[in-house]
Parts: C-alpha cells; structure tokens; sequence
C-alpha cells in the first residue's frame, strides 16, 4: 500500500479510470484487468462494483496480485495471449506499459477484441507521444539504458492505426504532464538498474510532490499518457493494398526487380 502511496503515476491512472468506470454503471458487469502494477489498484477497481478478473504481466506480480486479493489470478501467454473465452467480458483495462511491452500490439488489442462481448469497451493507457518535448529526449537516453518496454509510445495517428480494426473510440483524457512524467521516467530508470522498491518510493515520493506542484501551470497541456475509452466492434483484418491486376504492392515490386 505505501509503494501505491508513494507514485503519483499509479494514483493518476487509477483516477482516470474511475472518471471511465462510474459505479452506477458496473452493477451485473463482468470486468478484466490487465497489468496493473500494483494489487492495490486492482483491488480498488473492485470496490467500484461488478464482477472482476485479473491478469497479471509476469507471474510475479500474479503471484503478488493473488494474494492480496484473495482471489486466483493467471498471467498473459508469450504472446500476448489473454486465457479466457470469447466474448466472456463486459469492460477491458489495459494498464499503462502493456501495449508497448507487447512484441505484436496489434495481436495483442485482437485479443481484446475477441474477449469481450459484442458491446463491450475497452479502456486502454500507454504514453503518448507529442511531435515536439523535452520529454522525446529523456525517452531515448531510457531507451539507449535498455528502457524500450517504459519508454515506448504513440501518438494520435499510430495508436488509432491499431484500435481502428476493432474499435470505435468514444473519448481520450491524459495524465503525467511534463514535470510528473520527467519524475516517472527517472523512476522507471531506476527500476530497470536495480534499485530496490521500497528505494525508489523514498526517492521519488518529494520528487513527485514538488513535481505535481510545478505541473500546476501546465494543465492547459495535453498528458504525456493518455487512456483511450472505445466501444467494441466486428473485427476487421488488415488487408495490403492490390493493384488491378491482383498482385500485392509488394508482389509488383519483386517481379519488376
């Protein structure tokens, strides 16, 4: 609990998902979550009604995960692979990091898709990348540390270039404005050296205070990660591009070279 206390970011995400998830709303619903980081959010999920599962990113944290929730808890395949039936779900959440962690995203949101019912939502948080930031720079030093997995993210067009085959967006709000995501991404690079929990909570916990102060003047501005709420449809295969004569782009190009 006081790790959860202790990063804004966590406490951040979880507001945002409340704004998505209102109570009156959940009653005979069936609810998964998936990556949470800390138990603690999960659990919090659950007092918001509803019948909740979870699915947890390494068998660690699953392990973590079921014990504070007193309830099974079973982790994604290598693939990305969500174990359980098809369209067994009311309401998917995706926390923040899974869909860069996923070598294939796009199977990944497919997954999604299949689990939930045919008027289902899924609410889904990963960075967001703006054209031009101070933050770009920090991101690629994190990346140059081995940090792809917390430092990967989409803007508008590339993240819609995954949901448009199976979702239909209703609406998008933010978080982690610049001073709290430069905090995080500190954070985050502490975590990928090594330094243990409890650590870097003391570490960041005035860090991100002072952090939250500062971002004050920044609410105008739009987050550095963004939660996308959209509404489940048919999913639709990606089909490449074909000339008048049947071939594929790609195939003209081989047999012209």
């Amino acid at each position: 609990m006081n790790s959860f206390k202790s990063r804004l970011p966590l406490r951040l995400e979880l507001d945002c998902l409340m704004k998505c998830l209102p109570r009156k709303r959940l009653q005979e619903k069936v609810l998964l979550d998936i990556g949470m980081p800390n138990p603690v959010m999960s659990a919090i999920l659950r007092e918001n009604g509803g019948v909740w599962a979870t699915v947890a990113r390494s068998p660690a944290h699953a392990e973590e995960a079921s014990e504070f929730l007193g309830a099974p808890v079973v982790c994604l395949g290598a693939g990305g692979e969500i174990p359980y039936d098809q369209h067994a779900f009311d309401v998917v959440v995706v926390s923040l990091g899974m869909l860069s962690a996923m070598s294939d995203p796009m199977a990944f949101l497919k997954e999604c898709n299949r689990v939930l019912k045919s008027a289902g939502e899924l609410i889904v948080c990963t960075q967001f990348k703006k054209s031009v930031s101070l933050i770009n720079v920090v991101r690629r030093l994190a990346e140059d540390e081995g940090g792809e997995i917390i430092t990967g993210a989409y803007n508008d067009r590339s993240l819609f270039s995954f949901l448009k085959f199976g979702f239909d967006v209703i609406s998008t709000d933010s978080f982690s404005r610049f001073f709290v995501e430069l905090v995080r991404i500190h954070e985050s690079r502490l975590l990928l050296k090594g330094v243990g929990e409890d650590q870097v909570c003391e570490k960041v916990r005035w860090l991100y205070r002072l952090a939250d102060q500062l971002d004050f003047f920044n609410m105008w501005s739009r987050g550095f990660v963004v939660m996308v709420h959209a509404r489940r449809r048919q999913w639709r295969e990606r089909t490449a591009p074909v000339l008048a004569d049947g071939r594929t782009i790609r195939e003209a190009v081989l047999t012209h070279g």
